[in-house]
Parts: structure tokens; C-alpha cells; sequence
């Protein structure tokens, strides 16, 4: 009875820490595009201890890493290949159990989302997540200098109407050569707690709407 008491009590602060303490979230991409055709790409986010890190270049196979205080605990390669089956996996495969019920509405669900409201919904949600600092870091060159030319003119505008947490520096080349470079480094708030709880909202919510079309769409 003591240690139920002791569990709920743990878990009853660790709810009320998540609803009113922030957790400090780093993020970097770097990524590279050549004129020979050549292209990396670098991901990482980093929360405490643990990092996870995403790679993908060209002649490359991606893969993601996750760390603990330095050590790594896994490697997943993303290659379409390594992940094909052999003749007998297929075999395997194809005898196993259709998907279940439940795997099939997840499927659905996540198909049904429209990627830019989910976005928007997300970022910058009031007092859930929190953009502290976020730096761009941008070189580019085109074979078509005037394109060369309108992209530095938007870059600026854009510079111009965002907030000051928010910067953009960029480097203009005239080399008539298509050549691309970014460095973006953020820092941001997340309150876990109200992370979970607006999920299951926004779940709920869409859920909710699938319904309603679907039922539209049979009348």
C-alpha cells in the first residue's frame, strides 16, 4: 500500500512538472547541394542527455543514430534496399496475419492529415512549444543570375518582417552555378506535459473530422 502511495506520488509530480517545466530542446541541419551533383544532408536534435542525429549524402546510405551521454545505443540504416525482403522473408510475410484493426486506422489517420495545417498547428503552439532562437545560415549560387538576384531580394524581405529571435544571414554568389548551402541552428522550449495532452486532443479533433467526412461523402 506504502509503495502504491509512493508511485502515484511520483507520478502525480512528474505530471505536474511536465505542465509547468520547460524542457530546453537543441536542433541543427546542415545540408549541401554541389554543381557536380553531389549532396549532404545532416540532421540533429538534442534533449539533455540524449541526441539523436540523421545523415544522407549521396553514394550514402542514411541512417539515424540515437545517443545517451555519448554512447551510442542504436543505429538504424533508412537504405529502401536494406529493408527489401528476401525470396523466403516475402513468403514469410505474405502467410503472417493481415494488419490489425487497430494498425489500420493509425494508417488511415495518418494518411488523412494534411501536412501544412498539421504545421501550423504545431508550431509555435501557445505554451507547449517556444521558439527561443532560430539561426539560418544560407549560400547560394544559380546559373541564372536574375534568380540569383530575386532570392536575395525575398531572403531580405523576409528578414525584415520576422521576429528578432528569428535571423537569417545569407550569402549571395554570382558564379552563375547552381550551389546551395544551409546551416540552420535552433534552440526551443517544450513543455511535455501539455505535449500530451494537446496530442490527444489534436487526435481526438481529427479523428472527430475523418468521421464527418466520411459521413459526407456517403450521403
Amino acid at each position: 500500500m506504502l509503495w502504491g502511495a509512493l508511485a502515484l506520488g511520483i507520478f502525480a509530480v512528474s505530471v505536474l512538472l511536465g505542465f509547468l517545466v520547460p524542457v530546453s530542446v537543441t536542433s541543427n541541419v546542415q545540408a549541401r547541394a554541389e554543381p557536380s551533383g553531389g549532396w549532404a544532408v545532416a540532421w540533429g536534435l538534442g534533449i539533455g542527455p540524449l541526441a539523436l542525429t540523421a545523415i544522407a549524402a549521396a553514394g550514402v546510405t542514411p541512417f539515424v543514430t540515437c545517443h545517451l551521454f555519448g554512447k551510442q545505443l542504436a543505429r538504424v540504416s533508412l537504405s529502401r534496399r536494406a529493408r527489401e525482403p528476401g525470396a523466403s522473408e516475402t513468403k514469410a510475410a505474405a502467410q503472417r496475419a493481415k494488419p490489425s484493426r487497430l494498425a489500420r486506422r493509425a494508417k488511415h489517420f495518418i494518411r488523412s492529415l494534411d501536412p501544412v495545417d498539421t504545421v501550423l498547428a504545431w508550431w509555435e503552439k501557445e505554451r507547449v512549444f517556444e521558439v527561443t532562437r532560430l539561426v539560418i545560415e544560407v549560400e547560394y549560387s544559380f546559373r541564372d543570375v536574375a534568380l540569383t538576384g530575386q532570392t536575395l531580394a525575398a531572403l531580405y524581405v523576409l528578414s525584415g518582417v520576422l521576429p528578432e529571435r528569428y535571423v537569417i544571414q545569407q550569402t549571395p554568389g554570382w558564379s552563375s552555378e547552381d550551389r546551395v548551402a544551409l546551416v540552420a541552428d535552433g534552440r526551443f522550449r517544450l513543455w511535455p506535459g501539455r505535449l500530451v495532452v494537446d496530442v490527444l486532443g489534436f487526435v481526438l479533433k481529427e479523428s472527430a473530422k475523418a468521421r464527418r467526412k466520411a459521413a459526407a461523402a456517403g450521403e
